[in-house]
């Protein structure tokens, strides 16, 4: 990987990995509501009772390795998430 600003591949992080012999195949994605912590709470600037969304996601090689890890921390009320997928046969 080369540091430099405005030198990563086209395609993002996946390139990167497909050019490394890891080339993602499927992910699994968990979202979890809950109740933020003191730190969120002022780190996102949220108001009393406001919840946040954790959704967590990794990604996997056609052989189950896994290849990345997200995780993310967001005020409930400024998130969406949408889906579009081809229902299997």
């Amino acid at each position: 990987m080369d540091p430099k600003p405005d030198t990563a591949t086209p395609g993002g992080g996946f390139a990167v990995l497909t050019l490394q012999g890891l080339e993602p195949d499927h992910m699994t994605e968990t979202f979890q509501a809950r109740m933020p912590t003191p730190e969120e709470l002022a780190e996102l600037e949220l108001p009393a009772g406001e919840p946040v969304v954790e959704p967590h996601r990794t990604t996997y090689t056609a052989n189950d390795v896994p290849v990345e890890f997200a995780r993310g921390v967001h005020a409930a009320s400024r998130f969406s998430w949408t889906y579009s997928f081809k229902l299997p046969d």
